[in-house]
């Protein structure tokens, strides 16, 4: 069994309120879920829409709830706006003051988040200036390689309302990342889980935290299902790397619920005899 040399947890689309909601409810069930796992992620990815309403209350819940458990961790935390969050608001509650995009490197894996923010308006756009900042960051290899985050997708999408506000003119960050280190690239906004690829590099679309949008209702309709959403582990391998939606529901029905070694024992007699 292969085990993975680096791991990153994303969390996404959150939508905190001024007041408490449940979505802080759905944020704290993704942080106890992690704990439980006892999984140690490089780092905590917050990719966009922190906030609903752009409030320094939500920023200062989100940072109460994050920053204890990813010092237990010992995770650094990389956190990028969304359409929904306010710039202003943003940079000083959830960055001290820091610019909006910015780049990490843990362990040797560099970790870039980009803003593709427009102020007030729902889809996003990537400036000449960040463009070109992100294609000085990756003249230089990483040692283990670059994880690019960016709120809006650069991919399509067949929903009626997200095809029209995602990332517009995504050829423009295709020429950016085409031969870098980039080894996979992860957004939210979409609110469902997708994948697809942008100059050959895997794009992720994570699920939000609580609000899960039909990616095929019948036609003629939109839908979306609240208190079912997830968060995203990203596994690298030397040579791979792989995405996988942890579920994320306050009342789930178990199939099983059992110790790993009951589970498997069928699996393990099963190998014995091929032996």
């Amino acid at each position: 069994m292969r085990h993975p040399e680096r791991t990153v947890l994303q969390l996404s689309d959150p939508h905190l309120v001024a007041e408490e909601s449940g979505a802080d409810v759905r944020l704290a069930l993704a942080l106890e879920t992690i704990l439980l796992s006892k999984v140690r992620p490089l780092a905590l990815l917050l990719t966009g829409d922190l906030s609903d309403d752009g409030s320094p209350e939500s920023y200062a819940r989100v940072r109460a709830a994050v920053d204890p458990v990813a010092a237990e961790l010992g995770a650094a935390v990389l956190a990028i706006p969304g359409n929904h969050d306010l710039a202003g608001p943003f940079r000083e509650g959830m960055l001290d003051g820091e610019p909006l995009h910015r780049a990490i490197t843990v362990d040797g894996l560099r970790i870039v988040g980009l803003d593709t923010t427009v102020p007030g308006r729902p889809h996003g756009e990537l400036g000449a200036g960040q463009l070109e900042w992100l294609e000085d960051v990756l003249a230089k290899d990483a040692k283990h390689g670059t994880l690019l985050a960016l709120h809006h997708p650069p991919i399509p999408t067949v929903h009626p309302m997200l095809g029209r506000i995602g990332l517009r003119d995504p050829d423009r960050l295709r020429r950016v990342v085409k031969g870098t280190d980039v080894r996979m690239m992860v957004c939210g906004h979409a609110h469902a889980v997708s994948a697809g690829t942008l100059a050959r590099i895997p794009v992720w679309s994570a699920p939000a935290l609580g609000v899960t949008s039909d990616p095929l209702p019948p036609e003629g309709q939109m839908r979306a299902w609240d208190d079912i959403g997830g968060l995203s582990r990203i596994d690298l391998f030397d040579d791979d790397v792989v995405a996988t939606v942890i579920p994320l529901s306050s009342a789930p029905t178990a199939v099983y619920d059992v110790p790993v070694a009951g589970r498997l024992q069928w699996l393990d007699e099963l190998e014995a005899g091929d032996r």
